[in-house]
Parts: structure tokens; C-alpha cells; sequence
């Protein structure tokens, strides 16, 4: 079986369950999408070819639509992209806390135990997870209960920084001029350049004078 018809096999299998989820394909971004209230959620599939072999990563996300207008004025992320960003994304591997974690089919027998793997993730915590996260004031303690610590919620540390402030703020967190500092800090030892450093400034500042109803 062909490596391209093992990666299409699989979403067929995940087509079928996921849109029982209100899940949509979007082949494009090679992610399923279901949109919320306050944005999307996704599970993101990411395939590597190995002469004969697919290596698959599942990564799922979700995006708060008010944190990204705030934060994608203040980042260098690709006009194109910021309406598809997330404002959190983790491996499932990083979410159970099992390193490395990948799937490697080769044949349609693999490709049955990666969609019941993905399957039983998604049914004992997935689902929970993005809903979970899709609220506030767990996304203000998922990104900013631990801010000297490395984010297992965020591959990018600095959007970790701009993001995390920009939603202690959304959620009145009483730690907020704390975390301000914190950031800070955090981006310094990340060496960020001048200008990055100066772009969080500027969204700190926009923040200090941001009225919330």
C-alpha cells in the first residue's frame, strides 16, 4: 500500500468519527475543525514519510478569537495565517505526558490502530481538554499559573508571553501586573530581539489602558 493512500485511508477512518463530532475537514490546513462561541477548536494530524512508512502526530488546539485580534496585532506571524492561529496547541503525546509520541503505519492494520488510538484519546480527554480550555479562566491557568516554566500548551515560548498576558487580562487576573513582569523576564532569558521586545511593551502598555466591560 502506498504511503499517500495510507495517510488517506487514515482520514477516511477519522472523517467518519469526527464529524459525528461536529468536526469538519479542512484538507488545506490537515486539521479538523469544529467552531465554537469564542472560535475553534482542532485536531491537527501531521504525517512524515519514511521511504515506506507514515510517521502521524496529533496535535489538537483551540483558538480564542478575542485573544488572536489582540495578540496578532503585536506578533510576526503572516497576515494569511493569523485568522488560523491558535491561541493554545499541544501534541496529545505532551498532553499525556508520554514524550516522542507518534504513530507509525505502514499498513492497513496500523492505520486501524492509529485511528483507535486517536479514537480513545479524544473520547477519555480530548473532547474534554479543548472544552475545558475554550473557556477563560482555565485558559488564564493552563498559560499563566507556572510563567517561568516552558509551556506545554504553546510550541512558540514568546507568543506564550504575549498571549498569556493579553488573557490575564481578559480574565482579571488579580496577578496580572505580576505576570507583567514575569513575561518580562521569561523573554529575556529567551534573548528575544529588540523589536520583539519592544512589540510587548507596546502591548503591555495597550493593556494597562484597555477598558473590559
Amino acid at each position: 500500500m502506498q504511503v499517500k493512500n495510507l495517510e488517506s485511508s487514515l482520514y477516511h477512518h477519522l472523517i467518519r468519527y469526527l464529524s459525528q463530532q461536529s468536526f469538519v475537514l479542512l484538507p488545506e490546513y490537515k486539521q479538523f475543525r469544529r467552531n465554537t462561541d469564542i472560535g475553534f477548536q482542532n485536531i491537527i494530524i501531521s504525517t512524515t514519510t519514511y521511504s515506506k512508512e507514515l510517521w502521524v502526530e496529533v496535535n489538537i488546539g483551540v483558538r480564542v478569537n478575542l485573544v488572536e485580534d489582540f495578540a496578532q496585532q503585536f506578533l510576526d506571524v503572516p497576515i494569511e495565517y493569523r485568522q488560523h492561529a491558535n491561541t493554545i496547541i499541544a501534541s496529545i503525546g505532551k498532553i499525556s505526558d508520554i514524550k516522542y509520541l507518534r504513530y507509525k503505519i505502514e499498513n492497513e492494520e496500523d492505520i486501524k490502530i492509529c485511528y483507535e488510538a486517536i479514537k480513545d484519546f479524544m473520547q477519555e480527554r480530548g473532547f474534554s481538554f479543548l472544552d475545558h480550555a475554550s473557556r477563560l479562566a482555565n485558559l488564564d491557568e493552563l498559560l499563566n499559573e507556572k510563567p517561568h516554566k516552558t509551556s506545554k500548551y504553546l510550541y512558540n515560548q514568546t507568543h506564550r508571553c504575549f498571549k498569556g498576558i493579553i488573557v490575564a487580562k481578559l480574565n482579571h487576573n488579580p496577578l496580572f501586573f505580576e505576570l507583567i513582569d514575569k513575561y518580562q523576564q521569561v523573554l529575556e532569558k529567551l534573548k528575544v530581539s529588540e523589536v520583539e521586545m519592544d512589540k510587548y511593551m507596546k502591548l503591555v502598555n495597550f493593556l494597562l489602558y484597555l477598558s473590559l466591560n
